[in-house]
């Protein structure tokens, strides 16, 4: 892939999908994600003039081609810098784009722009997230003092140096303990440390390899039921949209392996759990956005706070969402990001969709070839939504011990919670003996 260095665009004439009638409004948004383009969709078939700013650094770290997107369509006016994360190019193009067309919103759902795209709408008076709040939100230990301090989330934590103050730290709360980057996401850098044996070992990697640049952080061991609250805020007013249950890997803890929309508790925990999502962001002071909250659910019926994420739910989190019944989350992603009045009551779902992600559990040499997965289509019929398996490049696939190392995914839908599950984890089970190794699904 070549690297534009000036803006591509406009595109070839777009087919406008039922343009709704009201003002004609300028979104950008700012993603890495071909995953999105139901988002560009969405705020074309609300009739506004949708502009893409792309980053081809990560595009191409993630083995991404926009190219092969059905984007194009979809999109106004394309800009493509060499990386979106560099904040002083990234607000040079922007304020580029503002001037030649005033932007009336902008949307972002990559963690690693959220906080960029903030500062600057700040500055051209673009109602976004707040970007302090989404600083505080994604500096994990600086959230957890703020929740601490609200009265809200009392979880024990420490950022520490080394493995002396690790040691201390667990020593007063106990094993295991939570390893993880102070500022991070993906579930990458994340370990449920044991013992001080297996401490001593992931603070030497940390060490070692420089990944926790912002800092190690230390947390209490919280047990229970893993799930995740998707919140809307618009004008002050919060919308509840889901809770979704979540999967790990018995290997490694700390490897999200999938989740099921909606989830399958109580009425009253499912309240539990949205009230503390909405207070968590409240007491953070995000303003404005869609929101994926990271929660255990004690035994007891206590939510714990896991992470906030100021971003809307990731991958094929949004697909889900609207295969269980929940309908198009991007339109409500692009009208809350305009500032606009939103009345919804909670989503109601009539069916369950699950995802299962899965990668090699250990070092295994690279089938390279993917096999035949009509099997599954023929066997499981509409229930199975998408089977997908895409090797990276290279002779061996590396062990899979956080989100960027899964190489397949299934997605499927069921009126029946169970069987969801069940299937999404035997299609896993079935591939993986086809291939001839071990999976983390």
């Amino acid at each position: 892939m070549t690297e534009p260095t000036e803006p591509t665009g406009p595109t070839e004439p777009h087919d406008p999908v039922g343009e709704a009638a009201g003002p004609r409004r300028h979104v950008v948004f700012v993603t890495w994600k071909a995953g999105n383009a139901p988002a560009f969709e969405a705020a074309k078939r609300l009739g506004h003039h949708v502009t893409l700013v792309r980053s081809l650094l990560m595009e191409q770290s993630q083995n991404i081609d926009f190219t092969t997107s059905p984007y194009a369509r979809f999109v106004d006016d394309v800009h493509v810098l060499k990386d979106a994360t560099d904040a002083d190019a990234l607000r040079a193009r922007v304020l580029e784009i503002h001037r030649e067309r005033p932007v009336d919103g902008f949307v972002a759902t990559v963690d690693a722009l959220v906080v960029p795209v903030a500062w600057i709408a700040e500055e051209i008076g673009v109602p976004f997230t707040d970007a302090r709040a989404a600083e505080a939100a994604k500096q994990k230990n600086r959230c957890r003092e703020i929740l601490a301090a609200a009265g809200i989330d009392s979880t024990r934590h420490a950022v520490v140096t080394d493995f002396e103050e690790a040691a201390a730290f667990a020593a007063s709360t106990g094993y295991p303990v939570v390893v993880k980057p102070a500022r991070g996401s993906g579930s990458e850098g994340v370990h449920v440390v044991a013992d001080e044996d297996r401490l001593r070992e992931v603070l030497g990697q940390v060490a070692a390899d420089g990944s926790h640049q912002a800092g190690v952080l230390v947390e209490e061991y919280l047990s229970g039921r893993f799930v995740s609250a998707e919140l809307g805020l618009a004008r002050g007013r919060f919308l509840r949209l889901a809770v979704s249950e979540r999967s790990t890997w018995h290997r490694h803890e700390a490897l999200e392996t999938g989740t099921t929309i909606p989830a399958g508790i109580s009425a009253a925990d499912h309240d539990r759990v949205m009230e503390f999502a909405e207070a968590v962001v409240g007491a953070v002071g995000l303003g404005l956005g869609v929101f994926h909250v990271e929660i255990m659910l004690g035994d007891d019926g206590t939510p714990r706070l896991i992470e906030l994420n100021p971003r809307l739910m990731g991958s094929c989190l949004p697909n889900l969402f609207r295969l269980a019944g929940g309908a198009d989350i991007f339109d409500l992603l692009v009208r809350i990001h305009l500032n606009e009045e939103i009345e919804r009551g909670p989503t109601a779902f009539d069916r369950y969709a699950t995802v299962r992600w899965f990668g090699a559990a250990d070092t295994a040499p690279n089938p390279g070839r993917v096999p035949d997965l009509a099997w599954a289509a023929a066997e499981y019929g509409d229930h199975l939504h998408a089977l997908t398996v895409r090797f990276p490049e290279g002779d061996m696939l590396r062990p899979c011990r956080g989100n960027l190392g899964n190489f397949g995914e299934v997605q499927v839908v069921h009126p029946d919670r169970a069987e969801s599950i069940r299937i999404a984890e035997e299609i896993v089970a079935r591939t993986a003996r086809r291939l001839g190794i071990e999976v983390t699904g």
